[in-house]
């Protein structure tokens, strides 16, 4: 993308240790990421020139055990030529790829590392109820009723899905398997050792009707790194490029209530259920206008899985199938490793943890290069990623060729 003769890639990854509770501070974790990531690459360190992240969510106060900001990594691992940097206060850790894509692009640096922290909060929990004796503004219309965690904004949208489109919890049950599935096979997954079965899904506890406890992402401490750079730099790498031949950006739709991270269970969100919507169309607009590539060029898709039934707003708003299919497109085998769209082999977050889309960033990445081992699916020319479903989102198209 961008130019032609020189364009922007993928060229390494990189993961941490990824569990719940670890003992091992979230800072070294992403020390480890990145280093990985550079290494992966086949570069050192003293290359390394830009630098970017989204460092909310969660966050506390302590940089290093509760985030972690560039200023921070930078100093830890002793970067010394940073000439261009971001941390994306709003969006998610998409938009800070694209930022570095940009940044490449325009020559502001040469190498260029993005990377995601996320850790698990102690004591959280998807079934938290509001504590605080005050109800401000529209909340007074959620709270007191028991819509305050992010999952009680969700499930009703889902409820609406259903009942619009004739959609069961059995059909859902098909995607939390097929990504199980790949988990299991993913070193850095946290379920890597342990199987799921429809039986167990349609089994597990409810905890916002209708949505259940595997339809959740699962919370862990972790990092998940990239190193991009140009095409002119990569080709002597020792890792295939994968290429980013197209990015979109979720437009913000007039008359819906604008959404942030940290409004998530605080009792906003009328029309999620447009929001969402809205959302998957126009960051799909934006793919095919960059990449000048449709829906039927793409061999797989890595879509943000924070819900279990996000991906059916992703197939349907980016055009893989029409409004209210996306329940059926995902049976009979399709969205599994062999089959003929496969999606979120890693496991997402539903399986692999909750890196906030990042893990998706590397699985796409893999993919395009032929380096997924086990997962490798059997063509993987063009791979679609988005993460972000709420007015906050973007993703790219990586590709194995420029276009």
């Amino acid at each position: 993308m961008f130019s032609n003769d020189n364009p922007v890639a993928i060229v390494g990854v990189g993961h941490s240790q990824v569990g719940r509770r670890l003992t091992r501070p979230l800072g070294l974790l992403a020390k480890d990421a990145v280093l990985a990531a550079i290494q992966d690459a086949g570069i050192t360190i003293h290359d390394v020139d830009g630098a970017a992240t989204f460092p909310q969510f969660p966050e506390g106060p302590r940089d290093g055990t509760q985030f972690v900001s560039v200023a921070w990594l930078v100093n830890s691992l002793g970067i010394e030529n940073i000439k261009w940097w971001a941390e994306t206060q709003t969006g998610n850790v998409s938009t800070a790829i694209e930022q570095a894509a940009h940044a490449l692009a325009l020559n502001r640096c040469d190498y260029a590392v993005v990377w995601r922290a996320m850790s698990f909060v102690a004591g959280g929990s998807y079934q938290a109820t509001h504590s605080d004796l005050e109800a401000p503004d529209s909340s007074a219309y959620t709270l007191p009723y028991g819509k305050s965690a992010a999952i009680a904004e969700f499930a009703p949208a889902y409820m609406r899905y259903m009942k619009l489109y004739g959609a069961r919890r059995e059909h859902l049950a098909t995607l939390a398997v097929a990504q199980r599935k790949g988990a299991n096979l993913n070193p850095n997954a946290y379920f890597r050792d342990t199987p799921l079965t429809v039986e167990e899904y349609l089994s597990a506890r409810m905890i916002a009707d209708p949505m259940c406890l595997y339809d959740c992402d699962i919370p862990v401490d972790g990092v998940a790194a990239i190193v991009m750079t140009r095409a002119d730099r990569a080709k002597d790498l020792p890792n295939p490029p994968a290429y980013v031949s197209g990015l979109g950006q979720s437009g913000i739709p007039k008359g819906i209530e604008p959404r942030s991270i940290s409004g998530l269970g605080s009792g906003i969100g009328p029309r999620m259920f447009e929001q969402m919507q809205h959302t998957a169309k126009t960051i799909g607009e934006g793919l095919w206008s960059t990449s000048g590539l449709r829906p039927s060029d793409i061999d797989a898709a890595m879509l943000y899985d924070g819900w279990a039934p996000d991906v059916y707003f992703w197939l349907e708003g980016m055009g893989f199938c029409g409004e209210g299919e996306a329940f059926e497109f995902i049976q009979k085998g399709r969205i599994d490793i062999d089959g003929e769209f496969p999606i979120n082999t890693h496991g997402g977050n539903l399986s692999e943890g909750r890196l906030h889309g990042m893990g998706h960033w590397v699985e796409a990445a893999l993919q395009v290069q032929g380096r997924a081992g086990a997962r490798q699916i059997k063509k993987a020319d063009n791979v679609a990623v988005v993460s972000g479903l709420m007015n906050l989102g973007s993703g790219a198209i990586l590709s194995r060729s420029p276009h």
